[in-house]
């Protein structure tokens, strides 16, 4: 308005070229409050976004009964592991399982699952991975470990299956046991090879009387 002001014929009184400078202050001052608020609220908007976007993949990679990885999950994971040596694999068979849905029901048998699920979880170290392969069967890969940890942690995953007591809508509390295969990794053969030879090892220690630990030849 100035400058229009010194421009011949284009005279802006003293009280217009006021109530423009006001206005204008007037008018732009809450329109950058809108913006500043606006750009605050798809900042928050955006963050929440992303979270429930980590929940949804965290969720996609959990067994939704136990709580541990997914079958597609752990091998995913242990796939990325097994081209490191010094890993070892457990295969974790639940012993006399169809019991428990046939003889108390299968909310017990549910109940057996994330009880078993929880002892081995907390039987290993954060940086091993554990996940329910299917049914009754679960596995885990024991990371960067020798031969004798490899044995204890096999066995105190086997001690703490046996250790729960699961209470049945009856009342009665159920004992779990589990047979447990053992097998050392080997990062020159496919990860499907430890696996089986794990396997292989889990039915020898059902064969052999069940609730017991076997380590693969």
């Amino acid at each position: 308005m100035t400058i229009d002001s010194m421009i011949p014929g284009m005279f802006i009184p003293q009280r217009y070229f006021s109530v423009g400078i006001f206005c204008s202050g007037s008018i732009s001052t809450p329109v950058c409050i809108l913006l500043v608020r606006q750009s605050e609220e798809n900042r928050r908007l955006r963050q929440e976004l992303e979270l429930r976007v980590a929940e949804l993949a965290r969720l996609a990679d959990m067994d939704g009964l136990t709580g541990l990885l997914s079958r597609n999950a752990f091998f995913d994971r242990a796939e990325q592991a097994h081209a490191r040596p010094g890993n070892w694999y457990l295969l974790i068979d639940v012993d006399h399982f169809k019991r428990f849905n046939d003889d108390h029901g299968h909310q017990t048998g549910d109940a057996v699952l994330h009880a078993v699920a929880t002892a081995i979880a907390q039987a290993l170290r954060p940086t091993d991975l554990c996940g329910r392969l299917g049914g009754e069967e679960f596995v885990a890969c024991l990371i960067d470990c020798d031969d004798d940890q490899a044995a204890r942690r096999a066995e105190h995953v086997r001690a703490s299956i046996q250790a729960l007591r699961v209470r049945a809508p009856s009342g009665r509390m159920v004992r779990v046991t589990a047979s447990i295969g053992l097998s050392a990794g080997d990062p020159a053969q496919p990860i499907e090879a430890s696996l089986h030879r794990a396997d292989l090892a889990m039915y020898a220690a059902k064969t052999g009387g069940r609730n017991q630990v076997r380590r693969a030849a």
